[in-house]
């Protein structure tokens, strides 16, 4: 699962949990054929696109009447100018569109939408003033529940140092720095793994890229295990030692769920410098940051996790901290919820913000 629909779901699952009966979600795909089966735990999720093509004009018209017929008082959209065209003919009540990394600025214009709700400041601060109202709402996890979590280290001893990453395998990811970085801590620590956890999106055109960096990883042999798609990785996560983000600057992440996760469990995270990694990670204070690329830094970050006993608890407590007062699905949740509420009510006493099109094409 993406950082956009896991965001999603464990927002709407928050609500559905702390008032329940008082939600009604329908979750639409479009591109994705892959519907979990979590989403329809909480609500009903369907498919409208084609399998192994990309949506056309049917689908989006398809899109459409499904909104029109089921007439929502909330459409929230990520990413596409074809959703929002859709929620400009469709005019429900209100209209809100999720941004994730700093690369989903600037697409498009925003009239037509009520609210912009940020992933993360960076993002934040960039579409400030393009509509009407912009919210910060961060990933949000279950500290309690991953902290319940059993470890399951795939068979790798207590004396294995497991250095994870839980991603979607896409180029931008930059896997092969991790795989690279591992190679190099093995010739002193040989009790160094690999365990890396993700698939590729299902999608039209989408190029499997688990074989590449299976056999990428080769000279590793049986210290390296990649998994592939877990739905629910947590067990494993709970196995590492230190958790890794590779992405590169082009890439531009989001305030990523792959170092908030295993930062809620304690484990310390050394992440390259991409986007919003820098609003999760504090360099020397929860983890560490290193340049894009650079794998000798990262290397040398790691390798100091592995000898200084006291570094390493020093950086897993603050890493709870900072999960604990800046990442938890409560007050996310409740910051979802004050946002819909609000919205709706502006709709209901006509005082709402929204700019209509200057202009509606086909």
């Amino acid at each position: 699962m993406g950082g956009i629909s896991q965001w999603i779901y464990t927002v709407c699952r928050e609500l559905h949990r702390s008032d329940p009966g008082g939600w009604d979600f329908h979750f639409i795909a479009t591109h994705g054929w892959v519907i979990q089966d979590r989403f329809q735990q909480i609500g009903r999720a369907v498919y409208l696109g084609r399998n192994y093509k990309r949506p056309n004009w049917f689908v989006w018209r398809r899109v459409a009447a499904y909104l029109r017929h089921l007439a929502p008082d909330i459409v929230q959209f990520s990413n596409l100018k074809v959703y929002r065209n859709i929620c400009r003919r469709v005019k429900p009540p209100v209209v809100i569109e999720r941004k994730a990394g700093f690369r989903t600025v600037g697409r498009y214009d925003l009239r037509g939408v009520d609210a912009v709700i940020s992933q993360n400041q960076q993002v934040f601060n960039a579409v400030e003033g393009e509509a009407p109202r912009t919210f910060l709402v961060y990933h949000g996890v279950d500290i309690e529940a991953l902290n319940s979590v059993t470890p399951n280290r795939l068979g790798f001893g207590p004396e294995a140092f497991v250095v994870g990453q839980v991603s979607r395998l896409g180029e931008g990811q930059n896997h092969e720095l991790l795989i690279d970085a591992v190679i190099a801590l093995r010739h002193r620590y040989p009790q160094v793994k690999l365990v890396l956890i993700g698939g590729t999106t299902p999608q039209a055109g989408s190029v499997d890229r688990l074989p590449v960096l299976r056999d990428y990883a080769r000279p590793l042999g049986e210290d390296a295990v990649l998994l592939g798609l877990v739905d629910e990785p947590y067990q494993y996560i709970a196995g590492f030692n230190v958790a890794t983000c590779t992405s590169t600057r082009g890439f531009t992440e989001g305030a990523p769920r792959k170092l908030i996760e295993p930062m809620a469990m304690g484990i310390p995270c050394v992440t390259t410098d991409s986007g919003a990694t820098r609003e999760v990670v504090e360099d020397g204070v929860n983890g560490f940051v290193v340049p894009d690329g650079d794998v000798d830094g990262l290397v040398r970050r790691l390798e100091q996790l592995i000898v200084d006993a006291q570094l390493y608890q020093a950086l897993s407590t603050q890493a709870r901290k900072t999960v604990l007062r800046k990442f938890n699905i409560i007050e996310q949740g409740m910051k979802v919820h004050s946002i819909y509420l609000t919205l709706l009510a502006e709709w209901t006493h006509g005082t709402s913000r929204r700019r209509g099109p200057e202009i509606l094409r086909a």
